[in-house]
C-alpha cells in the first residue's frame, strides 16, 4: 500500500487522490451532486492508470501511455482488460461489496461534463462511497 515506484503511475496515484478529495470537497461543501460524481469517477480512471503502469514492463511503458489517449482511455472495462492483460488479478467475486462498487461506477462516462442540473444527493453519495471502496482495493495493490 501507497506510492508507486514508477513516476508515471505516481503521477496517475496522485490524480487519483486529488479528484477523490475534489468530488469529496464538491459534493460535502457545495452539494454539486454531478460535479462529484464526474471527479470521482477520474479517480477510478487515474486508479486504473495507476495500476495498469504499476504492472507493464519499463520497456513497455511508452507503449502502455501512447493508449491512454481517446475515448478508450475513459472506459472502465477497457482499462481493467489492459490491467489483466498485463497480469493485474482483480477482486474475487465473493468479495460482494467491492463488486458492487464496480458495478455501482460502471455507468459514469466522460459525457457527465455536459450533463446540465443535478443528480440526487443519496446518488451522488453512493456513487462517492463506492469509489472509496475501489480506490482502498486498488490502494493496496500498488
Amino acid at each position: 500500500m501507497g506510492l508507486p515506484t514508477d513516476p508515471n503511475a505516481r503521477r496517475f496515484y496522485r490524480a487519483a487522490g486529488q479528484r477523490l478529495e475534489d468530488a469529496r470537497a464538491t459534493l460535502e461543501d457545495a452539494e454539486r451532486t454531478t460535479a462529484s460524481k464526474y471527479l470521482a469517477g477520474y479517480c477510478v480512471e487515474c486508479m486504473w492508470k495507476a495500476l495498469i503502469l504499476s504492472q507493464v514492463p519499463p520497456d513497455k511503458k511508452d507503449e502502455v501511455l501512447d493508449q491512454f489517449t481517446g475515448a478508450k482511455a475513459h472506459n472502465f472495462e477497457w482499462l481493467r482488460t489492459l490491467y489483466t492483460q498485463l497480469g493485474g488479478t482483480l477482486p474475487p467475486k465473493k468479495d460482494k461489496e467491492l463488486t458492487a462498487a464496480f458495478v455501482t461506477v460502471s455507468d459514469w462516462s466522460t459525457d457527465l461534463r455536459y450533463s446540465t442540473g443535478t443528480i440526487p444527493g443519496d446518488d451522488a453519495d453512493e456513487f462517492l462511497q463506492a469509489v472509496w471502496r475501489i480506490w482502498a482495493w486498488a490502494d493496496g495493490r500498488l
